[in-house]
């Protein structure tokens, strides 16, 4: 696997090589952010469910100031941190070993973005959006990607779909936090 742009474009990054964890393809990778956006100018993000922590470190690749990787596997995160010691941006990164819901229930990191990837037997997508959402983990004009099984509904209270696109089995979802009128 490798990162697709930016200052580390091409650079071979390390697979978790775990039954538990299913990888972001180069292919799907490059499609979210084309769907997000190129490049990024000192935004934070959040890869929640981190594996090998891809989705971080190319968002690191391409402008993101620091990247914060949770994931609840400890050798799938040991693996993130390899990646990021190897592209040195350790020191711009933060990794946690938690439960998701614990991870969300006790940061105080507020993002710009966040990608999620959480194994596709969860569908669970309304609760982790309402838990990003009740602990205000998202800034204002902030966005979520979310990839999902193609078959999963992808609706939120709180959250508005501003892109949402199918790859094979796989279902990518931009969220935006729902704009009030005041």
């Amino acid at each position: 696997m490798r990162i697709n742009a930016g200052k580390f474009r091409n650079h071979n990054i390390e697979m978790t090589n775990l039954d538990t964890t299913r990888e972001t393809s180069d292919k799907v990778r490059q499609a979210i952010f084309n769907l997000i956006g190129q490049f990024f100018d000192g935004e934070v993000v959040l890869d929640l469910f981190a594996g090998s922590g891809a989705m971080g470190l190319e968002a690191l690749s391409r402008g993101a100031s620091k990247a914060v990787f949770n994931d609840i596997n400890k050798k799938a995160l040991d693996c993130t941190k390899r990646n990021a010691l190897k592209l040195h941006v350790d020191n711009i990164c933060e990794f946690y070993n938690l439960d998701y819901k614990e991870y969300l229930n006790n940061a105080k990191e507020v993002f710009d973005i966040i990608f999620l990837d959480p194994p596709y037997k969860m569908n669970n997508v309304d609760e982790i959006l309402c838990l990003i959402k009740d602990n205000n983990m998202l800034n204002k004009n902030g966005i979520i990607a979310f990839e999902m099984e193609k078959n999963t509904n992808p609706k939120s209270e709180y959250f508005e779909i501003l892109k949402d696109r199918s790859y094979g089995i796989k279902r990518v979802v931009i969220y935006q936090e729902v704009s009030k009128n005041e």
